[in-house]
């Protein structure tokens, strides 16, 4: 089944911690050569100025298995930038199914 992975931060990402979250981002989107299985990241603000809080990141993947590879590469960026609360949305879950990562754990679901 495909279905979309959606991803966001809570906070505003500083540049230090952008720099940190694109390597990860990397390391994963070499191992994933296909464009719509790859991890992006934008801004919000690069998006509209009216989406809060305006430096959050966010982004979307296309996922064709369980998405495990893309649930463990967020959980990843959030070790790697430790401060910042994430927000997984599943698509294809029935009903929608939503996680909040921090420091690398699933802390609700």
């Amino acid at each position: 089944m495909v279905r979309r992975l959606h991803y966001q931060t809570e906070e505003p990402v500083t540049t230090d911690e952008l720099e940190l979250l694109k390597k990860v981002k990397e390391s994963y989107n070499a191992m994933h050569r296909l464009s719509s299985r790859r991890i992006r990241l934008w801004k919000k603000s690069d998006i509209l100025e009216c989406l809060e809080p305006r430096d959050a990141v966010w982004g979307f993947t296309t996922v064709r298995d369980d998405g495990e590879s893309v649930v463990r590469a967020i959980k990843e960026m959030s070790r790697a930038a430790p401060r910042l609360t994430w927000i997984l949305y599943d698509e294809g879950s029935a009903g929608g199914g939503e996680a909040v990562i921090k420091n690398g754990e699933i802390v609700h679901q």
